[in-house]
């Protein structure tokens, strides 16, 4: 770079001396090629110097470069591991995430499944379970690690599956049960399939049923035969033996249990019910007591309105009085009056008998309206019966619900079984009444013939 610039110089020179001093021309150039020879040469001399560096640096050169491209492998390849490390950081997560929904899954399912085996075995097996329920439901209730509650929901899972093996051939286990008076006492249950049996060898042996609210099971032995009873004992104390099956499932001893006496049916009906029976029994009270009032009412015996009216008409009226007297009750009353004033004229005389067939109709006829009354309050009052039940059941509803059927049969039974014995009531006490009504009407109608007959036996003898 040196050598050209001094002959760039030179050149310039020479210009400027050309103008000036042409004789000194020669000289100038021959100045410039000399320096355009010393340039030529510093010029291949740099040249060469640049060839000997340049392949060093070059070798450098390709070393930073091989370096560099291993820098940038060793880069690529971090970023891929990072990447793929991330990757299997996600997969690994979201398999994690998986597997504990799967636990939660399992352990609330395991939950439930304990809850339901409680409710869905016999009662009888609680006693032989109630260890391992209970530990489970605690753990259940704590804060124990998954591990805990998966072993012991395991435990419970596998006594289940021992217990179906069980059941399926029979076994035997000691337990308590109630027995007479509810009494409990101590003994031996056998289970087969669906059934279960208990006897302690002494008078409590029977199937075993399970009761609501109660400790242990009821011991049932309503209707079976004594030899039944006896190979049932048998079988509970040996283990072996023929045992009967209940081919109902114990809808038998269920439908056993709904037998009640009226008195305990009655009494379901509430309050209002109360009200029906005291009412019906004094009904029932009136109507016998009018029953016997009416029937006590006697007509004369035969020929005695004959031999009166003989006794009157032959002018001795002693005697037809001391006949008269003899009869009892309307009729006797109204024949002394016809026989003190037979002498009357005949429309005087029909009065004064018909005075006595009125005076006589009040006492025939009283509380018969009592009777009919009661026949008529005793539907409305079933009536009342029937709202107040219903009130009470839409009360237990909202409390309740309506999922449990139990505690709503309460206000279902006041409402129709007051309904029912309004209609028990006030059937019979219209059917009294008129029947009542009937035979008061009859005496009336006797007493009316009778006094009809005594004046046209007087008029036939006029």
């Amino acid at each position: 770079m040196k050598a050209v610039k001094l002959l760039t110089v030179g050149l310039v020179l020479a210009s400027s001396l050309s103008l000036f001093a042409q004789p000194k021309f020669a000289d100038v150039a021959k100045e410039a090629q000399q320096a355009v020879v010393d340039a030529t040469k510093e010029l291949a001399d740099l040249r060469s110097r640049i060839a000997d560096e340049k392949i060093p640096i070059s070798r450098t050169l390709t070393q930073l470069e091989s370096q560099v491209q291993e820098k940038r492998s060793e880069y690529d390849r971090v970023v891929t591991a990072a990447e793929n490390r991330s990757v299997g950081l996600s997969a690994l997560q979201n398999t994690v995430e998986k597997r504990r929904d799967e636990n939660i899954y399992l352990k609330n399912l395991m939950s439930s499944y304990i809850k339901q085996f409680s409710t869905r075995i016999d009662e009888s097996e609680l006693q032989a379970h109630e260890d391992i329920i209970a530990a489970a439901e605690q753990i259940l209730e704590g804060n124990a690690p998954d591990s805990e509650k998966f072993a012991t929901q395991i435990k419970v899972l596998e006594a289940s599956l021992e217990r179906v093996g069980n059941i399926v051939g029979g076994y035997k286990f000691a337990g308590r049960a109630l027995g007479e008076n509810d009494r409990a006492v101590d003994g031996n249950f056998i289970l087969i399939g669906p059934f279960a049996f208990f006897g302690d060898g002494g008078t409590s042996v029977g199937f075993s049923k399970g009761r609501p609210n109660a400790a242990y099971p009821l011991v049932k032995s309503d209707g079976l035969l004594p030899e039944t009873i006896a190979t049932i004992s048998a079988t509970t104390q040996s283990g072996e033996g023929i045992l009967p099956i209940d081919s109902t499932e114990g809808d038998a001893f269920k439908l056993a249990e709904l037998v009640e006496t009226p008195i305990e049916h009655a009494l379901k009906g509430g309050t209002t019910i109360y009200i029906i029976l005291l009412l019906a029994l004094c009904a029932l009270l009136v109507a016998i007591f009018k029953l016997f009032e009416i029937n006590s009412v006697k007509r004369p015996r035969s020929g005695a309105l004959q031999q009166i009216l003989d006794h009157l008409n032959a002018g001795k009226k002693q005697e037809a009085l001391e006949i008269a007297n003899s009869v009892d009750g309307p009729f006797g009353d109204m024949l002394v009056a016809g026989v003190e004033h037979h002498d009357e004229e005949k429309e005087l005389l029909e009065e004064i008998l018909y005075e006595r067939l009125l005076a006589a109709q009040p006492k025939l006829e009283r509380f018969l309206a009592f009777i009919a009354l009661t026949a008529g309050a005793a539907p409305l009052l079933g009536l009342l019966g029937t709202v107040t039940g219903m009130i009470k059941t839409f009360k237990l509803i909202t409390v309740f619900g309506t999922g449990d059927a139990a505690s709503l049969s309460s206000g279902i039974s006041e409402a129709l079984i007051t309904t029912e014995y309004g209609l028990y009531v006030a059937i019979p006490a219209l059917l009294a009444q008129a029947l009542l009504t009937r035979q008061a009407k009859g005496k009336l109608g006797e007493m009316e013939q009778a006094s009809v007959a005594f004046v046209n036996g007087l008029s036939k003898k006029r």
